[in-house]
């Protein structure tokens, strides 16, 4: 260690830097405390001040608390050599700063021990230093990575919102609103609709196990996959709804210890008023009469896509002459939790779908998320949501 030894005796200080030196250490002995004070000004590198208490001008405690007000990157340990002993005088030295104390005379075996201390003190401080430095680095390396995946999370939420369709659109004699409200940037949730070559229009929604990226990636895979094999527009042809589903769940098998797997719902609807629905453990969807009837779910259930090998797909029709809406949505509607953790449930759901039934259809999806919103006493929520609402024009109730 580099040590200044301060003490106005010159015999005490030659036998102090004496055996300072015999320890192995680089010595400066001084004879007053503005000379150390100085040597410390100009810039001397110094690890351990042992200083006398009692001096002419400036005193050992007086010193120590100039070094203490010194800009300095690591610790000065203050050793205060005293024929001192009263609880006053130590509160003293402890208030400016000082470290340690040794009593004069001093003895070399107990100066040795005390330097030995302030040395392991300096060590662990120095390493402490050091290891504080890492983790501060390694917090910046953290946050640069926490921005750049944000950015990267915040890319795929525009990439994602660019593969959805429009929030409204019509379709013959058949008006389409949608949403989708993700948990995090980006959803599990991803839905379509789109024209058919037959007069009609075909619809899906889908909803990837979990939310977040990893469920985002996969429902951006499953939504590129049907576009790009076409499917989308074989589905105004004479094959089952079904048949396509099985395709999907062929193609994205799951694996342990991933298990990913999706529910789905794939539709057409005629202008003629013919719906066919082939579902894949999705939601029912939930019918609206006119006239203000109660709305009913539709549908039974199917098996969940990706779990099995082999599942096949039911598919049924619907009439939509005596309905004013049919609802798409995912279970993150019924799902959505109070703060005593309460489901909203399919009961208050169809409720509020009767409730909302006479408004115009660009009001209703707006009064489902106020709702929703209201009952969890949140504005976010734990699950992905999408919503699709098909009304038909000219309904008893329908909007024009």
């Amino acid at each position: 260690m580099k040590i200044i030894v301060v003490d106005d005796d010159d015999l005490y200080c030659e036998l102090i830097s004496h055996s300072v030196a015999a320890l192995g250490h680089d010595v400066l002995s001084v004879d007053s405390a503005r000379r150390a004070l100085e040597e410390v000004r100009n810039g001397r590198s110094v690890d351990l001040i042992i200083s006398d208490w009692m001096m002419p001008g400036m005193s050992g405690v007086d010193l120590c608390a100039e070094i203490r007000r010194q800009p300095r990157q690591g610790h000065v340990f203050f050793l205060l050599l005293t024929s001192r002993e009263s609880r006053e005088d130590y509160l003293e030295a402890m208030q400016a700063g000082a470290d340690d104390f040794l009593i004069k005379p001093f003895d070399h075996e107990m100066l040795a021990a005390k330097i030995r201390a302030a040395e392991r003190i300096l060590d662990l401080q120095t390493e402490l230093s050091e290891s504080n430095a890492q983790l501060q680095q390694s917090n910046r390396e953290l946050d640069e990575a926490y921005r750049n995946l944000q950015k990267d999370i915040q890319a795929a939420a525009k990439l994602q919102l660019g593969l959805l369709p429009p929030d409204e659109a019509r379709f013959g004699r058949f008006l389409v609103s949608a949403t989708l409200m993700p948990s995090s940037a980006v959803s599990g949730d991803i839905y379509n609709f789109f024209s058919l070559e037959n007069g009609s229009f075909g619809l899906y929604s889908l909803d990837v196990a979990g939310h977040g990226p990893r469920a985002a990636m996969m429902s951006f895979a499953i939504s590129r996959f049907i576009v790009d094999q076409g499917m989308a527009g074989k589905l105004g042809s004479a094959q089952p709804l079904g048949a396509h589903i099985a395709e999907l769940n062929k193609t994205f098998q799951s694996a342990p210890p991933d298990n990913d797997y999706f529910t789905m719902l794939l539709a057409t609807i005629s202008d003629q008023g013919r719906m066919r629905i082939s579902q894949a453990g999705h939601p029912h969807p939930i019918a609206v009469p006119d006239a203000g009837r109660s709305p009913y779910p539709l549908g039974q259930g199917g098996f969940a896509v990706g779990l099995l090998e082999g599942v096949t797909y039911d598919e049924f029709s619907v009439d939509l002459a005596d309905l004013h809406r049919i609802v798409f949505y995912t279970d993150g509607v019924i799902e959505c939790g109070d703060p005593s953790g309460r489901l909203f449930g399919i009961d208050r759901f169809q409720a509020l779908l009767q409730a909302t039934s006479a408004l115009p259809l660009d009001e209703v999806i707006p009064t489902i998320k106020a709702a929703l919103c209201e009952w969890r006493g949140l504005s976010e929520f734990d699950d992905d949501i999408s919503i699709i609402i098909v009304e038909k024009v000219g309904s008893e109730q329908g909007a024009s």
